[in-house]
Order: C-alpha cells, then structure tokens, then sequence
C-alpha cells in the first residue's frame, strides 16, 4: 500500500466526519433558538403547518400596503440642512436629518411657507422667528 493514498482516505474521511458534527451542531444550535419549529406533534387533528414567525399577521396580507412618504422636497431639505431641531431631546440633530414629532412639524412649516409662495430665504426666516435653531 502507498502510505500518499492512506493519508488521502484519512483526510477524507476526517473532511467528511468533521462536516456532520458541524451540520449536528448547526441543527442543535437552531432547535435550541426555536424549539417550537422542530417539535413533532402526535396528538390528532393537529396541525402538521409550522408555527408563523412571531410577529406575523395573517390579517396583514388582506391589507392594503400603506402609502410610501413621498420624498423630501429638495427646497424644504436645504432650508432644514441650516438649522438645529428644537425639540431640545435629540442633541440638537440637523433638522434635515431629525425624526422627531417637532422636526417633521418644523419641515411642515417650511413646506407651507414654500407653498405660500415665499422664497427659502423668507421661508429660514421665518422659522427663525418661529422656532429658532439657526445654525450658523
């Protein structure tokens, strides 16, 4: 026998011994994660369907998508990036960053003073006056 041809077979099957207790840890690890998704029920007229994944609502799917928020406009974003949130709660963020309820007001306002026909110059102004937050 050739000592090369009994190294290879050794490493083969070690390869192949090595790859079943990874995959056996790999499914313990898992059932461990999810009991309820690998568990085998034997009691009749039980359902053989795994379980939904938390969080799932099957009424969800007869409901319509919500409606995707339309993009930011571009004149009401270069008015926010120039000034702060003036919530005071979230460290004074960029209000053209910010999610806050008084960020998105803040933006509303912009919006309707761009709206009203005002330039974005009047419109910073304006939100000056109003909230403050003018980063210079």
């Amino acid at each position: 026998m050739n000592t090369n041809n009994n190294l290879l077979a050794s490493l083969g099957v070690g390869f192949v011994l090595g790859a079943i207790a990874i995959g056996t840890v790999v499914l313990v690890w898992n059932h461990d994660r999810e009991p309820g998704r690998y568990a085998v029920s034997s009691a009749p007229g039980a359902s053989t369907a795994p379980p939904a994944p938390p969080g799932f609502d099957p009424a969800a799917l007869s409901r319509p998508a919500p409606a995707v928020a339309a993009r930011a406009d571009p004149a009401v974003t270069r008015v926010a990036a120039r000034f702060a949130c003036s919530c005071g709660t979230c460290g004074e963020r960029r209000l053209d960053i910010c999610s806050c309820e008084t960020a998105q007001q803040e933006r509303a306002f912009i919006q309707e003073q761009l709206r009203d026909g005002r330039s974005e110059a009047e419109a910073a102004e304006a939100l000056h006056k109003k909230y403050g937050g003018l980063k210079s």
